[in-house]
């Protein structure tokens, strides 16, 4: 609980200093950050307490600037899972809002919607293109559960406790037996992107990345992929590492999808820093036997 505690003070101290960070080098991000061509449609969810306009404001206005047309999810504060309910029924109830929603900031745009949902938002956002394929052009999560609802290094102490006081449920109980797995290299049928940090005080590491088997398994029609930035789990939405990786994936072709290198943006001299703030996470796509673990728990 002690180790806990310390990751998420460190957290909550990162966060604050990312902020500044960003708003000193914010002239250099817009002009080395890609730009789009046209109002690309991007909506965006918050994570478990955090509203749309407190969480998303600043990256909302960096995509705007960049050329795209962003939205909040408009349901106000993510309160998680309603006590009494499950978690079917919730995400029932969020489809039927945002459909319409998410349909006419597509026709609007004339094209498929993106979800960008940070933690619970992109859990949200990941389900919801399970249920919207057709509506939906891509997912990117940042900082989001991506595996087995039974994996017992998920969610730091505190947080769990937490949550488990707000709404009467452990997280790990939201999905039920199925719950958060919903991977496979073929569903949803379009890019999904898993942004994730070593420093993540809130949700562990090695739950926020899309399994390696999946990741292997997937084809051209629905690309998987796992990009590792250095940031906090609160600052991910105020950190301009994480903002150049949206932009980039938004605008990547989804039928020639390359991975994201983010040494185009940068002269050559700062490639060797590049190193430090994109960590390589070749320990995290081994998985440690998850591909078994899932099999033997479903």
């Amino acid at each position: 609980m002690l180790v806990d505690y310390v990751k998420l003070q460190l957290d909550l101290l990162v966060a604050p200093a990312e902020l500044a960070m960003t708003r000193l080098g914010g002239q250099f991000l817009g002009r080395i950050a890609p730009v789009s061509a046209r109002k690309l449609p991007v909506i965006t969810l918050p994570g478990f307490l955090s509203t749309g306009k407190s969480a998303f404001t600043r990256m909302n206005e960096f995509l705007d600037q960049q050329g795209f047309k962003t939205r909040t999810w408009g349901l106000g504060r993510n309160r998680g899972l309603p006590r009494g309910s499950d978690w079917n029924r919730n995400l029932d109830e969020i489809e039927r809002f945002m459909a319409d929603r998410i349909r006419a900031l597509a026709d609007e745009c004339s094209a498929p919607v993106s979800l960008v949902g940070h933690s619970l938002g992109g859990v949200y956002a990941r389900e919801l293109a399970l249920r919207m394929e057709s509506e939906i052009d891509r997912v990117i999560m940042l900082g989001s559960p991506t595996f087995h609802p039974y994996r017992t290094d998920r969610h730091n102490k505190i947080i769990q406790g937490f949550s488990y006081w707000v709404n009467r449920q452990r997280a790990e109980e939201f999905g039920g037996r199925g719950g958060l797995v919903h991977w496979s290299p073929d569903r949803p049928a379009l890019p999904c992107v898993a942004i994730h940090s070593p420093l993540d005080g809130f949700v562990d590491e090695n739950a926020c990345h899309i399994p390696g088997y999946i990741v292997a398994q997937c084809g051209q029609k629905a690309p998987r992929e796992n990009i590792r930035v250095l940031a906090s789990h609160i600052g991910m939405t105020v950190n301009s590492l994480v903002w150049l990786a949206v932009a980039d994936r938004l605008l990547t072709d989804r039928n020639n999808w390359l991975p994201f290198d983010p040494r185009s943006y940068f002269p050559k001299h700062m490639h060797p820093f590049l190193r430090l703030w994109y960590p390589s996470a070749d320990e995290l796509w081994q998985d440690r036997g998850a591909s078994a673990f899932v099999e033997m728990n479903q």
